[in-house]
């Protein structure tokens, strides 16, 4: 037992700095290079959102990252439309697997992979229901995509932007055919991605490397945010938070501040805001006043005080989270893409 310590605890230690660490998605020019890729394509994502328009009904179905990125979409079509467009995660698409898919549904499928188990398996489900299918992965020649009617690798390795880029083209598409002006802001949206988004990338390092060093010993975190942000809120609480940097992370609607996370908020707690371009804001303000009247350390992120439509939140706020991200991984000596369970227990 002694010798087996002593080895143990011999063992090299692989110190991460900025010089020899970066993960594939926050290398150099990433970012816009995805952005590009994806308007590159612009034509043919308008022309699938053509194609999709013909369904009544719309059913979004992926997990982890690719279930987070849904929640925009469900957001604008109840708010501008009346076109019904329905959130899933895989094991819970399957769980439900909903009566009312037929020939008047459209069914979108988002995996990175374009392999995850259950998202292919739902897919096969859905194959003899005669829904319009629509396959969104990284990866050409992926499963998804061979399996549905429609599909699109984007490509680039800015995992999140290439999804919700390319789902802001053919949603927008959607709602411009169906007659709901929302649709053509969405398109003008993603248009200006690639201008506006690299720009934000110095200063969002410049503030993540401060803060990533003060969080280092910070072992629980709350993330609060709300319409059209709460998949970014749901998505960097679990999916980067808990899975890739090990912190215990708590995803907090402002709606439902005060059923729970009010409680809890005192001195010593760490909870990080986005803030939105919505009607919500007052809401936030207060929550906020709140939080830091009681002593909690509050790290605001608010698109670096762009002047954006609420609709583009959800990108701006993005890229200075995954940088806040990066410099925790550093402080905390932790390979976001390296995992200790997630690759290695099946499901």
């Amino acid at each position: 037992m002694f010798a087996y310590s002593v080895e143990i605890l011999s063992d090299p230690v692989d110190y991460l700095t900025e010089e020899n660490y970066r993960p594939p998605w926050l290398e150099d020019n990433v970012t816009e290079l995805t952005l590009r890729g994806v308007e590159a394509n612009k034509k043919k994502l308008i022309q699938i959102g053509v194609e999709l328009s013909k369904a009544e009904r719309y059913y979004l179905v992926g997990s982890g990252g690719s279930y987070s990125v849904q929640f925009p979409f469900k957001y604008v079509a109840e708010k501008w439309t009346d076109i019904p467009v329905h959130s899933f995660s895989g094991w819970e698409f399957l769980e439900s697997r909903p009566v009312i898919i037929d020939e008047q549904s459209a069914c979108i499928f988002i995996s990175q992979s374009g392999e995850t188990k259950e998202i292919v398996e739902a897919l096969k489900w859905v194959s003899d229901k005669g829904s319009i299918t629509f396959g969104l992965s990284q990866k050409e020649g992926s499963e998804i995509l061979k399996l549905s009617d429609h599909g699109f690798a984007w490509k680039g390795r800015s995992v999140t932007l290439g999804k919700l880029s390319s789902l802001y083209y053919i949603f927008g598409s959607i709602f411009r055919e169906k007659g709901y002006p929302i649709g053509e802001q969405m398109i003008q949206i993603a248009d200006e991605l690639p201008t506006i988004l690299p720009s934000m990338i110095p200063e969002a390092k410049k503030g993540a490397k401060k803060l990533g060093l003060e969080l280092k010993d910070c072992h629980e975190m709350y993330v609060l945010g709300g319409g059209v942000n709460w998949g970014l809120t749901y998505q960097f609480a679990l999916c980067t938070l808990m899975e890739m940097c090990w912190v215990h992370a708590t995803a907090v609607k402002y709606s439902e501040f005060r059923h729970g996370a009010l409680e809890l908020f005192t001195e010593g707690e760490v909870a990080v805001f986005l803030r939105g371009r919505s009607s919500m804001r007052d809401l936030e303000d207060k929550i906020l006043e709140f939080a830091k009247g009681n002593g909690v350390k509050c790290i605001v992120y608010d698109s670096q005080g762009l002047e954006v439509d609420n609709l583009m939140t959800p990108f701006t706020l993005f890229m200075e989270l995954e940088w806040l991200s990066y410099y925790l991984s550093l402080a905390k000596n932790r390979r976001m893409g390296h995992w200790r369970f997630y690759d290695k227990v099946k499901f």
